[in-house]
């Protein structure tokens, strides 16, 4: 069995996000997963690897929206769905940190309990 080489658990996202880059229309996405060091979304646009995007996050039931920046560091094509699959850095900063944080506690909270 291969050993998980990441450094943080995932959790199931599939939240609505909001993203673009600067003079780029911002799009809309569906998140697959989330973790405290990024998140991988479903874009129908090629996005190279490097690029650096806005993304608008609501995370749970709040009715707050933050804003967050991301590098992309793996792009997969996904033939069957006609789209990209992303997986995204955060580019942490304080309010990213907490959120981001605080949800993923939630998470866990949540698996043990179950």
């Amino acid at each position: 069995m291969e050993e998980d080489k990441r450094a943080f658990s995932r959790f199931l996202f599939s939240e609505p996000v909001a993203y673009g880059q600067q003079d780029v229309t911002v799009n809309g996405s569906i998140a697959g997963n989330i973790s405290l060091s990024g998140l991988s979304l479903k874009v129908q646009g090629f996005v190279p690897i490097g690029s650096i995007l806005e993304l608008q996050l609501r995370l749970g039931r709040s009715p707050k929206i933050i804003w967050v920046q991301a590098k992309v560091v793996r792009v997969r094509e996904v033939l069957s769905e006609d789209c990209f699959e992303i997986g995204l850095k955060f580019i942490k900063d304080e309010e990213c940190i907490k959120a981001v944080g605080e949800y993923v506690s939630a998470c866990q909270s949540n698996q043990q309990t179950k």
